[in-house]
């Protein structure tokens, strides 16, 4: 009997802590400064974990690292970097490879992404995500999930895309299951002049409510620096978000924060990214 509650108490730790495993695997700083409106908008390296269809519009190289605390909690880091590169008309191929954890307990995602334009207007991109699972005293566990994307421009102006995370529904576990996140979103970004960016999109999670965000960039100095902000709302959670881009010679500085929480500090969240053989 005291073997049996033991192995219940164990097995509801472990689900208690497994209910927030890769809740944090969309990482980019322009994505989040503008509240994570970027599924209609995603046309750089970011769109790996945002949209890959989006990564047909990327020419040449590119690099990216970023790194945050969440909620500026001591001892938790997420630390990012991705790469891709433009194939002419084959499209684009990215990685991204993520680390997120604590003494305890840390998760790595390796994303694996390709986008190719289907017309001018049309794009589609599929990513295939390798999740390691590491929690000390019960070892390590692996599973992957299915992603997939599409992004149609439409008049210069309007711009809307759609992705599905995880829909092959991966989880953890034989004995006991712990299913990741999946969800399925779908944005609208519209440019009224060139400089100035408006988006809009709705997140629906398995087993969550439906999520609202809304997002704004604003380019000055020839683009070189652009401001950024943006909503999102949940249910009675509303979440603000700010920062701005830098970007001189090919070489980019990103900072992006998110505050808002009742109970949590805001999150800072920087980024250093590199660009070149494109156009």
């Amino acid at each position: 009997m005291k073997k049996t509650l033991f192995s219940a108490l164990i097995a509801l730790i472990f689900a208690a802590s497994a209910l927030a495993v890769f809740e944090d695997w969309q990482v980019g700083i322009r994505a989040n400064a503008m509240a994570g409106a970027y599924t209609a908008v995603a046309d750089d390296i970011e769109a790996i974990r945002w949209n890959p269809a989006g990564l047909a519009w990327q020419s040449g190289w590119q690099t990216m690292v970023y790194g945050k605390r969440p909620w500026g909690i001591k001892g938790l880091t997420n630390a990012t970097a991705s790469l891709g590169r433009s194939w002419g008309r084959w499209g684009t191929a990215g990685a991204s490879l993520q680390q997120v954890g604590c003494d305890w307990e840390n998760e790595q995602a390796l994303t694996l992404a390709h986008g190719f334009a289907m017309n001018r207007q049309l794009s589609f991109g599929w990513g295939i995500n390798i999740y390691r699972l590491w929690m000390e005293r019960f070892g390590s566990a692996a599973t992957a999930g299915l992603d997939i994307g599409l992004l149609a421009r439409i008049y210069r102006r309007w711009s809307l895309g759609c992705f599905g995370h995880n829909l092959n529904h991966p989880a953890f576990g034989r004995l006991y299951q712990y299913d990741l996140p999946s969800w399925v979103s779908v944005g609208i970004g519209y440019q009224p002049f060139p400089g100035l960016l408006g988006t809009a999109e709705a997140s629906k999670e398995v087993g969550r409510i439906t999520r609202y965000k809304f997002g704004s960039e604003y380019a000055l100095s020839q683009d070189r620096l652009k401001l950024r902000a943006g909503i999102l709302n949940e249910g009675q959670l509303t979440l603000y978000t700010l920062g701005f881009g830098l970007q001189v010679r090919g070489i980019s500085v990103d900072y992006a924060f998110e505050g808002g929480h009742e109970a949590l500090n805001g999150t800072h969240q920087f980024g250093l990214g590199y660009r070149w053989g494109g156009r």
